[in-house]
């Protein structure tokens, strides 16, 4: 009797084609988008509380539509604030979506409307230096932390119950429930708000320095991937953070 034949080889590249098919394809994508760059304050005066993007902030916007847009989306979601609305509109011309706009996706209130940007920068020196368990009480005078992660939190998960996505518990584990369409959502927002979306979205213990921990620049994305675990969960896995290279090609960095 002879020996079984031996498996042929695998072909060269075949294993790393499928594991690229397998991240390519995933059931639910997030891409979280951060605003351009604002004019704090316009014509050089004191800063405004809802400040609108720069000529270079729109160019920022138009880079960014054109990279998101190659993603082939199917939802576009944005803060009510005008940075992250005028950052979603030429996403939105690119893609023909229409923005839904979430209060909740707003960036946490800081009271800085009427200072200079001498007074802003040491309202923020000043804050940065208090003791750590402070930063829960968020900027002073402004939205605690406590408020403003509960808030987004809140806003994520109804968000993501409009596709059929939800958190739910397994044995000791958190995961998280996919329907069988696949999704493509952008959502247009600001540093604090997309930190503490990857907090939520990555099961990660949050502080309230999140901005620092997941710090994007200014019309940058991150992209997070359903990833299946188990034989009916879900988790979230971090594809891409903090690119660029929509910018560089458009000579915007």
């Amino acid at each position: 009797m002879s020996p079984p034949p031996h498996p042929s080889p695998p072909e060269p590249g075949a294993v790393a084609r499928r594991e690229g098919r397998q991240r390519s394809d995933p059931a639910v994508e997030i891409v979280l988008l951060r605003h351009g760059e604002p004019d704090w304050a316009p014509d050089g005066g004191a800063s405004v509380a809802d400040a609108g993007l720069t000529a270079f902030g729109r160019a920022q916007a138009e880079a960014a539509a054109e990279a998101l847009a190659r993603r082939g989306l199917d939802a576009l979601y944005a803060s009510p604030l005008a940075r992250a609305q005028q950052t979603a509109e030429p996403v939105a011309k690119a893609t023909g979506l229409t923005p839904v706009t979430l209060d909740g996706l707003a960036e946490i209130h800081v009271p800085l409307a009427g200072l200079s940007q001498t007074d802003v920068d040491g309202y923020f020196r000043r804050a940065s230096q208090r003791p750590l368990r402070e930063h829960w009480q968020g900027w002073p005078g402004g939205e605690s932390f406590r408020d403003f992660d509960a808030r987004v939190k809140q806003t994520m998960a109804a968000l993501l119950a409009r596709h059929g996505v939800e958190r739910v518990s397994e044995d000791e584990f958190r995961v998280w429930r996919i329907p069988p369409q696949r999704h493509r959502i952008a959502i247009v927002a600001h540093g604090g708000t997309n930190a503490v979306a990857l907090t939520h979205l990555l099961d990660v213990a949050e502080v309230p320095w999140e901005w620092n921990r997941f710090e994007m620049e200014l019309a940058a994305y991150s992209v997070v991937h359903s990833c299946a675990v188990g034989m009916n969960g879900f988790v979230w896995s971090l594809r891409a953070f903090n690119e660029l290279e929509h910018l560089r090609g458009a000579g915007l960095r």
